[in-house]
């Protein structure tokens, strides 16, 4: 009887259990970002959970939790995006324009304060990328005609878009996207970023 019981039970029990993937943003083993897998809401909007938490001697402290808006999957890369030489944590939301225009999450991680933080609207931002050089976020959008935009990261990690989005007329050349990034600096004058 009791192994009748575990046969009907066990499908139920396992369509509440979750298949989590597990990420270590700094060589602190101990600080844990969580991805769930996904799941549709009642509104058919798909959203993940993500939780960064804390653990130690068989106690978590969660940290943050946040359900964020995602096409599919639980895709992830790290790059830094704030110049500060420590890689960051992006979480793919979706594709646009028939996958060519990717779309992620970016969450700025500092080692020291042992913090994942969330940049607001980044997921705005088709294809980006960070310019070192110019300390600032690219963003390159495919549509009928193919547009850069760029960004610079301001106090409290905003998103402050710098002059107008241009036009791919020059076919990705760096000396000319070099330079139309410093025209754009200088109009607005937000120059380049002081070192610490």
């Amino acid at each position: 009887m009791q192994k009748l019981w575990l046969l009907i039970t066990f499908p139920f029990w396992l369509s509440l259990a979750k298949d989590w993937k597990y990420f270590y943003p700094f060589n602190d083993g101990s600080y844990v970002l969580a991805i769930d897998e996904g799941h549709t809401k009642a509104s058919d909007e798909r959203v993940c959970t993500v939780r960064f938490f804390h653990q130690k001697a068989n106690m978590q402290t969660t940290l943050w939790k946040e359900e964020l808006a995602i096409q599919y999957g639980r895709e992830t890369k790290q790059a830094d995006f704030n110049g500060d030489g420590v890689d960051d944590f992006l979480i793919l939301k979706g594709t646009g324009a028939r996958g060519s225009n990717e779309l992620y999450y970016l969450f700025l991680a500092n080692p020291k304060a042992k913090t994942l933080t969330r940049v607001k609207g980044f997921e705005d931002l088709p294809n980006p990328t960070y310019h070192s050089k110019y300390q600032v976020v690219t963003s390159y959008s495919f549509a009928g005609k193919n547009y850069y935009s760029i960004y610079r990261m301001v106090k409290g990690n905003q998103l402050v878009q710098v002059g107008n989005s241009f036009e791919d007329s020059f076919d990705g050349d760096e000396k000319i996207l070099d330079a139309k990034i410093a025209a754009a600096l200088k109009q607005h004058n937000t120059g380049m970023k002081k070192s610490n």
